[in-house]
């Protein structure tokens, strides 16, 4: 069962995401920060992580960054899940940082579970 990483600093969109997912028959792992994501990631390897972008603390920039310096995280498939649109420099860092890729919230859900799973290759 592919395992998947919600990191997000908003309760209800963790849960709804969750939820979600544990349907499509994923094993679930939450975070609401970037510090507690990388705490997580220690113990739990996973197979995709699903990124907010803007939170506080550790942005997700930031929190890729540490994931991509540690050798046994560094290929780690990552997906940015944000409500924000970025402009031509946001889709370039993404590029840099191997973001494989941007999902827009709200999500339409056939289309998010389509990607999840050519992501995770379910």
């Amino acid at each position: 069962m592919p395992r998947v990483m919600i990191v997000d600093d908003e309760p209800d969109v963790v849960e709804v995401f969750k939820k979600i997912l544990e349907c499509e028959g994923y094993g679930v792992g939450c975070a609401q920060s970037g510090g507690e994501c990388l705490a997580k990631l220690k113990n739990t390897p996973v197979d995709l992580i699903l990124m907010d972008f803007f939170m506080p603390e550790m942005d997700g920039r930031m929190v890729i960054e540490e994931i991509r310096k540690i050798p046994e995280l560094k290929d780690t498939k990552i997906a940015i899940l944000t409500s924000a649109l970025f402009k031509k420099r946001g889709v370039e860092i993404m590029k840099e940082l191997n973001v494989r890729d941007y999902i827009t919230k709200p999500i339409d859900l056939e289309d998010f579970t389509a990607r999840i799973r050519k992501l995770t290759g379910k």
